[in-house]
């Protein structure tokens, strides 16, 4: 508790709350003179009491879903940070090495490599593949099993009272706390370990709740899918319908057979990776209608990312390379930070309370 109300971790949990928000009126004042507010946010957190919340539904447009959420206030987002810097240690320590998503340095690329170097290297043990993922996972996370699963690694009834209050804060985990990616992949340690070390599954990757075992046998990858969903129910957890044990894509007489991996916006070969299409389809239509806002200039500059990590070069030739300039995006990006430094530098303080 002492190390949570600490200078240090308040100051790195104001910079790290406030990034792309500084510009704020109610940030501002914060990130100028970090060490004036510091009695106030001690305070804030040591008696800590979520807001009354209401949640807000929106278009997940990289998943075509509709998702609830809820945005907490930027104090309360101070005190997110706050916890997580003291609990990076405890879940780090325990994290299985291929859990990948909402970790820093383990997001989607280096999974897509590890993934490509299993299907290059071990043909046999990648002959077939179970996919799954778990049923609403955030919103079905049991509130007490989790809290009784953090108090086994962390003992301080004081931290726990804070951490507590903002895991209490509805059923389930909410989308839009910065808490909730750490403690789902946290809840989640207890199931990887299982599938590792006692159902010995070889190559096995997760991504939040997206999971993908590679096997030799498909009778196999049955038992272990079974056995998983016996050990998620003791969770309080359960696995989606929508599983899959198929053949992994092989070639015969120049024609392809089986089924490609269709998992974290791609599309897994055997020797190539691409897009998932309805990703290529929205960077495509976003070239050919581009407008010349900074926000698209940003967009389309994360799609870049997609392509320059995937065998879809053709693609960005023939449909996206005519259709818009990369430098000068670039050239525009870099002024408006360029304008927005200026502009926050030249600001006088503000004195609302955030």
């Amino acid at each position: 508790m002492d190390e949570f109300l600490s200078d240090g971790n308040i100051k790195a949990a104001i910079m790290n709350a406030s990034k792309g928000k500084r510009s704020r009126a109610s940030v501002r004042p914060l990130v100028q003179d970090p060490d004036a507010w510091l009695p106030v946010v001690r305070d804030y957190a040591l008696h800590f009491k979520n807001n009354n919340h209401v949640p807000k539904t929106i278009n997940d447009n990289g998943h075509g879903k509709q998702r609830t959420i809820i945005v907490p206030a930027f104090m309360e987002q101070i005190v997110h940070h706050m916890l997580v810097n003291m609990l990076k240690p405890v879940i780090m320590r325990g994290m299985y090495e291929h859990s990948y998503g909402s970790v820093p340095g383990r997001g989607i690329h280096l999974a897509k490599r590890r993934i490509e170097k299993w299907l290059h290297n071990d043909q046999r043990g990648t002959k077939y593949f179970l996919k799954m993922d778990i049923y609403h996972f955030f919103a079905s996370v049991p509130n007490e099993r989790l809290k009784i699963r953090v108090a086994r690694n962390v003992k301080d009834p004081d931290f726990l009272r804070v951490l507590f209050e903002v895991i209490d804060v509805q059923r389930g985990l909410p989308l839009g706390f910065y808490t909730s990616q750490w403690l789902a992949n946290f809840y989640l340690q207890d199931l990887d370990h299982f599938i590792v070390e006692k159902l010995h599954a070889r190559h096995y990757v997760r991504y939040m709740d997206d999971m993908v075992i590679f096997g030799p046998n498909k009778r196999e990858l049955h038992r272990i899918r079974k056995k998983i969903e016996v050990f998620l129910n003791r969770l309080g957890l359960r696995l989606k319908e929508n599983w899959c044990v198929a053949r992994f894509v092989y070639e015969r007489d120049g024609k392809e057979f089986g089924r490609d991996l269709d998992f974290m916006g791609f599309r897994f070969y055997r020797t190539r990776t691409v897009l998932r299409k309805s990703i290529m389809l929205r960077a495509t239509r976003l070239a050919h209608n581009m407008r010349g806002t900074v926000r698209n200039a940003r967009r389309f500059m994360s799609y870049l990312g997609w392509f320059s990590h995937s065998d879809t070069y053709n693609v960005f030739r023939r449909w996206v390379a005519p259709c818009l300039n990369v430098r000068k995006l670039k050239y525009k990006i870099s002024r408006a930070e360029e304008r927005r430094q200026k502009c926050r530098n030249g600001m006088k303080p503000a004195t609302a309370h955030p």
